[in-house]
């Protein structure tokens, strides 16, 4: 189990080549900066504090997916929902009440990926109340990050699953034939 969910990994080599230790390890640090549930993580961290902070690759990396799929959706797709999806009680502090309509308009104050900017390897909020929530797309990114990791084994022909989100490559044995989900 991992980013609170169960991951998978199916591949075809001569050896067991990946010790599920080294994949732990992986989804470890994964958690450590994209975790809105881990109250040490970097995006805990960042949504904590009132205008920037530094932060490793996989927070950047998926910071910069989130930019271009809010560029892409025209603003559909937008990490900083956070204030209103916590209030809705998808968030790591528990809900007693459902917020109402006051709440939430006051809330979409803070929501616009415009309030973001990455420079360096430094997130800036342009107003302190902006926090982010990147669930929409690190699972995927953590998928990417495993294959990567895999590939660098040599392996070819695998199959990647975390929570759903799937990644796969190569050839299925016996018979070698084209991977697929059926």
């Amino acid at each position: 189990f991992a980013q609170g969910t169960s991951w998978h990994i199916s591949y075809y080599a001569t050896d067991s080549i990946i010790a599920q230790a080294a994949v732990d390890s992986i989804l470890t640090k994964l958690d450590s900066s994209l975790s809105i549930y881990k109250p040490w993580s970097l995006i805990t961290r960042f949504n904590q504090c009132k205008h920037s902070l530094e932060i490793d690759e996989h927070l950047a990396n998926v910071v910069r997916a989130s930019f271009t799929a809010s560029r892409n959706t025209y603003g559909i797709f937008d990490i900083t929902i956070q204030p209103v999806t916590q209030a809705w009680g998808f968030g790591p502090i528990k809900v007693t009440k459902m917020p109402d309509t006051l709440t939430i308009s006051n809330l979409m104050q803070c929501v616009d990926v415009r309030y973001l900017s990455l420079q360096g390897s430094t997130l800036i909020k342009q107003k302190s109340c902006v926090s982010i929530d990147v669930n929409g797309i690190a699972q995927g990114y953590s998928v990417d990050v495993l294959a990567g990791f895999v590939e660098s084994k040599g392996i070819a022909d695998y199959m990647i699953e975390i929570g759903g989100e799937i990644r796969l490559k190569g050839l299925k044995y016996p018979g070698a034939k084209p991977m697929r989900i059926g």
